[in-house]
């Protein structure tokens, strides 16, 4: 009751000092009440401190007064590639918003603008829209694009044609950083070059990886072993791979005539012969200690793994090669444009499909589900699996060898990786690959370990007297005496090698100069 009048006391007292500070009067002196409050001292409030927000950006900030950033792409379709700069504005999908995103971050960071040219590039000798385009602005002097991002088949001719810039030589570019593929920045890396490569910005080099898709409803059918924990223990081989597609053959019309209207245990695409090499852990080069490209398609390893894999493909009654058509009489005819694997496989005719991941997409609406599976090892005692990006359908960034500022471009390029991996790299694997292309989640593991073992064989792309070409010509010849077409073309194979790696050689010895 004493706090309570002592209060009120208080209260009085405090109007009373206010109506006389009007009139005028004198200030009251303070009274304290009994819980040691001064009726009369100020009250302070204290506002809390003000904070900058944080910028997790490394990169600065800064003007280029609007520059316009102008990027050349090339793939080998306008219609069913992804490009890394484009994207749409009507019926946008998730990816199309991520590009946006990312573009305009980039352009408000640094003052700039973007702008790409989209180009189709099918030769595998190099293309005029792509590595001819290259070579006449070099020549010529040129510098009208900044970076271009093209097929591997163009930067390999443009880069020993010495019209690509080495961008291991710019100061404002660090491959170290995370939005960079380690593994490519590792692999196509010659005498301390680096002339292409990829990261983040691009889901290309993912989506052009050789991956084997099964129907999980003919493997249910046939009791096929849980084939996500044969993976997981390593014991996912050619000949497991050969037992399962055994269970799976039948001639559904009972024609006697294995034709696209049967069943298969493997539906097989012809460029999964680089897969199939790979996959036994061999290249067609490596680069040796002395950053010199060296041949490696002769090794017993590759001899035996063609020779095994194609004599099953060949004599096997389990498999079809889907690259064909039929006519009425069953005849069949190579046609490298076929149907038949997005026909076929959706229509339960096939256990295992030899694809690209990227085609998986296409069979998002496919009644019967479906796994995805790294493609298999030649033998068990192997260290792990090596999963080969297609050469036909990766593509590669670079810079072209004239640059108005060189300096500028490798900032661009790394802000670009940055908001790339803020929003490209997330909207492709959490909501485009995890979200709608993979329909179960064992698969999901099964894309991070092809992910995390991926090849990028420079031999492949450099193709030293189309030698690595001939794998696939032996197998569409439908013959495994690999050996034999090796010994023939080693020695021109070995000269061509030696020419590439004289050239970098002086492009090494004359950066050093400088």
């Amino acid at each position: 009751m004493k706090r309570i009048v002592s209060f009120a006391l208080a209260m009085l007292m405090l109007a009373g000092t206010l109506v006389l500070a009007s009139c005028g009067g004198t200030t009251t002196p303070a009274v304290t009440t009994d819980g040691g409050i001064s009726v009369t001292d100020p009250i302070v409030t204290t506002e809390p401190p003000v904070t900058e927000p944080v910028d997790p950006c490394p990169i600065e900030r800064m003007s280029y007064d609007g520059y316009e950033f102008l990027v050349l792409e090339g793939t080998f379709s306008l219609v069913t590639s992804i490009y890394d700069f484009s994207y749409k504005e009507d019926n946008a999908t998730v990816l199309d918003d991520a590009v946006f995103k990312r573009n305009t971050a980039v352009c408000d960071r640094l003052d700039i603008l973007i702008d790409s040219k989209e180009v189709v590039c099918r030769s595998t000798t190099g293309s005029a829209e792509g590595y001819g385009v290259m070579i006449r602005e070099k020549t010529a002097g040129d510098c009208n694009y900044d970076a271009v991002i093209l097929p591997a088949y163009d930067q390999s001719m443009i880069t020993y044609n010495d019209a690509n810039h080495d961008m291991n030589s710019v100061d404002t570019i660090d491959f170290k950083n995370e939005w960079w593929d380690q593994m490519a920045v590792e692999s196509l890396e010659i005498k301390g070059m680096q002339f292409f490569t990829t990261g983040d910005f691009s889901i290309d080099n993912f989506n052009s990886t050789i991956v084997i898709a099964f129907n999980k409803k003919l493997a249910k059918e046939k009791n096929i072993p849980d084939l996500y924990s044969l993976v997981n223990e390593g014991k996912w081989t050619l000949d497991k791979w050969k037992e399962y597609s055994l269970l799976v053959y039948e001639d559904l019309n009972g024609d006697e005539k294995f034709t696209d209207e049967d069943r298969y245990g493997s539906l097989v695409w012809d460029d999964a012969i680089y897969a199939i090499v790979n996959g036994a852990g061999e290249r067609c080069c490596v680069v040796d200690e002395n950053g010199d490209m060296v041949l490696t398609l002769g090794t017993e390893g590759v001899v035996s793994a063609f020779k095994d894999y194609t004599d099953f493909v060949v004599e096997s009654n389990a498999v079809l090669r889907y690259q064909h058509t039929f006519d009425a009489s069953g005849k069949k005819t190579f046609n490298a444009s076929s149907p038949l694997e997005f026909t076929m496989f959706p229509q339960d005719k096939g256990l295992f499909l030899f694809t690209w991941l990227g085609v998986t997409a296409k069979f998002r609406d496919m009644e019967t589900d479906y796994g995805i599976l790294p493609v298999f090892k030649y033998t068990e005692d192997q260290d792990r699996y090596y999963c080969t990006v297609a050469p036909y359908n990766s593509r590669f960034l670079s810079m072209p060898y004239h640059q108005e500022d060189a300096e500028r471009t490798g900032v661009i390029l790394e802000t670009i990786g940055y908001y790339s991996r803020e929003y490209v790299r997330p909207a492709y694997y959490d909501k485009m690959l995890y979200g709608s292309i993979i329909r179960d989640e064992e698969s999901r593991p099964m894309l991070d370990l092809i992910y995390a073992n991926r090849v990028f064989d420079i031999g492949y792309y450099y193709q030293p007297a189309n030698i690595n070409k001939n794998l696939l010509y032996v197998f569409r010849d439908s013959s495994s005496a690999w050996a034999s077409r090796y010994k023939s073309m080693e020695r021109p194979a070995t000269l061509q090698l030696k020419k590439i790696n004289q050239f970098f050689t002086g492009l090494a010895d004359k950066a050093a100069e400088n």
